[in-house]
């Protein structure tokens, strides 16, 4: 009987998978994410927004996903006397899945490694001193999911939420909106 389920997944599969056409999507993205301030010490969760492109390409059921993501931030710390300014620049590389509910609207699936590297500028607010910290590139796992709604043939919305694993921590968040355009029709 096993046997039997795991040739019909796999046919039902192969048939998907031959009828869908192969094309390259991109994504511009604006987002909002919780995430984990390291500096200064406490650490620190705050919300900030950021803007990127996303790139997809392959069949809707197993698309390579790239996407390269930046976010500036500033926090005061009066009773500190400090002003803490961030430079973050992100890539990711995963894969992604999307499956159709109606013919319009679809969700997805994704994972994969991200890349972060980070420029930190501490400065004291009384003698306008600045210290800056520039961490190793982090390497870190994440998944998430998202609802796409489909409004002409090669436009769509997205909207999504992806949870990143730091090692030293709680996972980050980020959430995102996006347009999706489509180029192609590969085969």
């Amino acid at each position: 009987m096993r046997l039997l389920f795991v040739t019909f997944f796999f046919l039902v599969s192969a048939t998907a998978w031959s009828q869908d056409k192969w094309s390259v999507r991109f994504e511009p993205l604006y987002g909002i994410e919780h995430v984990a301030n390291r500096y200064p010490e406490p650490a620190r969760y705050s919300t900030r927004s950021f803007f990127g492109l996303r790139v997809l390409a392959g069949i809707p059921m197993l698309s390579l996903e790239l996407e390269a993501n930046q976010s500036n931030g500033r926090r005061d710390y009066p009773s500190d006397n400090q002003k803490v300014e961030d430079q973050v620049q992100r890539g990711m590389v995963g894969l992604r899945s999307t499956y159709g509910l109606l013919s319009y609207l679809g969700f997805y699936l994704r994972a994969g490694a991200r890349a972060t590297k980070q420029k930190t500028t501490i400065t004291d607010t009384t003698n306008n001193s600045q210290v800056v910290k520039e961490p190793p590139i982090a390497w870190d796992p994440y998944a998430g999911t998202g609802l796409q709604f489909a409004f002409a043939q090669n436009l769509a919305l997205s909207a999504g939420a992806t949870w990143i694993f730091p090692d030293d921590g709680k996972p980050d968040v980020q959430y995102t909106f996006g347009l999706t355009v489509k180029f192609g029709q590969v085969r």
